[in-house]
């Protein structure tokens, strides 16, 4: 078995290899003048089962092809097995078709991992788990999803967050707020965006609970803008909150994400290292490397 960092995942790459007790072999890697990657393996994958680490954000495009790079020359250098660990899957959002003449790109994107030789493919609080069981028939590649939640509010228990409230945005979140409640054991609730009918302007609310005097926790998958956790964030504050913390697996936080949420009142903001950000307080090496032991 062999672990194979990619350029997006060196460090992440390295803590997985460690905690599976064997030795990290990045690729080699550059970027050409027009733009475009080198990737070369630096030790031998002949018959050998090549676990790759590459995220794909940012710069999603160049690291999703990075990803097919790797996958394919390993495949093509003799790999018996080939796993991908992904903790960032680029383009999963983009998983239904609302338009006509849209294209559903998480499928295309999952055809074209197929493709260049994946067997398994290890993702980390995919958009829609849901969709991914619809899609996956349709794919002989074997699709892992995990969930990073439970890591995450651990670390908040172990820092001043136990007992406090696990919220999140909207209902379709409810795997995510269950999931932390089970840990920090405050139990969980939704907002509602309710609109003023004069200004068109949104609130956030949480009904049926009293937050007052409490500590929460904004749960979700990602913060990229910002702007829908802010308003939730503020609205707690507003229901009498004391410390309200800002949560996700990953932390993409576009430029002025960070201000927003703390103006909205958050006092820390907590995500993972699936992708390189200054707030991925904690890993999910361990996760990760405990799940791979299962299907190796």
């Amino acid at each position: 078995m062999i672990v194979v960092p990619g350029p997006a995942s060196h460090e992440l790459g390295r803590k997985i290899a460690e905690k599976l007790g064997v030795e990290a072999f990045p690729v080699n890697h550059r970027i050409f003048p027009d733009g475009e990657s080198y990737i070369k393996y630096e030790v031998s994958v002949n018959d050998e089962m090549v676990i790759l680490v590459q995220t794909n954000a940012p710069d999603n495009d160049r690291k999703l092809v990075q990803l097919l790079i790797m996958a394919k020359a390993a495949k093509d250098l003799g790999a018996k097995r080939v796993i991908a660990v992904v903790p960032y899957l680029a383009y999963a959002r983009q998983d239904k078709q609302f338009l006509d003449g849209e294209a559903l790109a998480f499928d295309i994107i999952l055809g074209l991992l197929e493709q260049s030789g994946i067997d398994d493919i290890v993702v980390v609080d995919l958009h829609s788990e849901s969709v991914l069981k619809e899609l996956q028939p349709s794919h002989q590649m074997k699709v892992h999803p995990l969930s990073a939640i439970a890591v995450i509010a651990q670390y908040l228990k172990e820092n001043g967050y136990d007992g406090a409230y696990s919220l999140s945005p909207d209902l379709g979140r409810k795997d995510i707020v269950s999931s932390a409640s089970s840990v920090l054991g405050g139990g969980f609730a939704f907002f509602e965006k309710i609109r003023d009918l004069y200004t068109g302007e949104t609130t956030m609310k949480v009904k049926d609970i009293d937050i007052k005097g409490k500590n929460a926790v904004v749960f979700d998958d990602i913060i990229s803008s910002g702007g829908t956790m802010a308003k939730a964030i503020k609205g707690l504050k507003d229901q009498g909150a004391v410390k309200v913390a800002a949560a996700c697996t990953h932390p993409l936080l576009t430029p002025g994400a960070k201000e927003k949420l703390m103006d909205g009142g958050a006092e820390v903001i907590i995500g993972t290292d699936t992708i390189d950000s200054p707030y991925c307080q904690v890993t999910v090496a361990g996760m990760i490397a405990d799940y791979l032991k299962k299907i190796l």
